[in-house]
């Protein structure tokens, strides 16, 4: 994603926390539809008590409050472009990590971790979102020990709205089964245009 696109980001929902506040309007959720989502992530594995997690586009941490209010023990760190949400997140929860950082410009981080989140990350339309997703997402599984969830906009909703970017769950499955693993599950099956992807390193309660 190019820098344009990216400073709109940054704007756009800096712009929407000082609306809206510390409320998930802020990141254009609604509540129930935001933990409805976060619901779904859990599904990724049958036990995540212990995992080193990653929230990549963690917002303002609001996932961690989530697996915390669920009494998930996690090892958490958050990452996002934004860092008047960071700044809010790193607040909010101290005792967790969060940075501002973009896979896509630097290293990031040499550390791996055994699942990665990345929930709604790609849910606006700017230049190059859907070429910029499938980059991350090459970059994050290579960071992943066990298993990756992304969750996004169908294209198969009844309703589009003119700012939000709407990804094809075909195309994305068959992006991820051509260059990444061969070991996913698609969901489809929760909220009217809406889906998440799990990617696994091996198959899952299977071989590799």
């Amino acid at each position: 994603m190019d820098g344009l696109a990216k400073e709109y980001l940054v704007s756009f929902y800096s712009k929407n926390l000082m609306l809206h506040g510390d409320r998930p309007e802020a990141l254009r959720w609604s509540p129930v539809g935001q933990r409805m989502r976060y619901r779904v992530l859990l599904d990724i594995v049958p036990e995540l008590n212990g995992k080193k997690v990653l929230d990549y586009g963690c917002g303002k941490g609001d996932f961690f409050g989530f697996l915390k209010e669920d009494g998930i023990d996690v090892e958490y760190a958050g990452v996002d472009i934004n860092p008047d949400l960071i700044a809010l997140a790193s607040k909010k929860h101290p005792e967790a990590v969060f940075r501002v950082a973009d896979i896509e410009e630097d290293t990031f981080t040499d550390k791996r971790f055994d699942l990665v989140f990345v929930c709604g990350v790609f849910n606006n339309r700017v230049e190059g979102v859907e070429k910029s997703m499938k980059n991350v997402l090459v970059k994050l599984f290579d960071r992943t020990e066990d298993a990756l969830a992304l969750n996004a906009l169908s294209s198969h909703s009844d309703y589009k709205g003119a700012e939000l970017n709407y990804t094809s769950p075909e195309d994305l499955a068959d992006f991820v089964s051509k260059n990444l693993t061969p070991h996913f599950v698609l969901r489809q099956d929760y909220l009217p245009g809406d889906f998440t992807i799990f990617l696994y390193r091996k198959a899952p309660g299977g071989s590799a």
